[in-house]
């Protein structure tokens, strides 16, 4: 669920930014933000399927 919720922040990034409602600047930096974010996701579910 986390790791959908973070695709969906992504997409609403996107759109943001196409409607000029974030700049590049900020959209840059929040696009690296929600990649880490996904990627500690990532991370946690592999540990938690490895340990079942």
């Amino acid at each position: 669920m986390a790791k959908a919720s973070a695709g969906e922040f992504r997409s609403q990034l996107y759109l943001a930014y196409d409607l000029s409602y974030v700049n590049k600047e900020q959209f840059e930096i929040l696009k690296l933000k929600v990649n880490e974010v996904s990627k500690l996701i990532s991370g946690l579910i592999k540990y938690l399927n490895s340990t079942l």
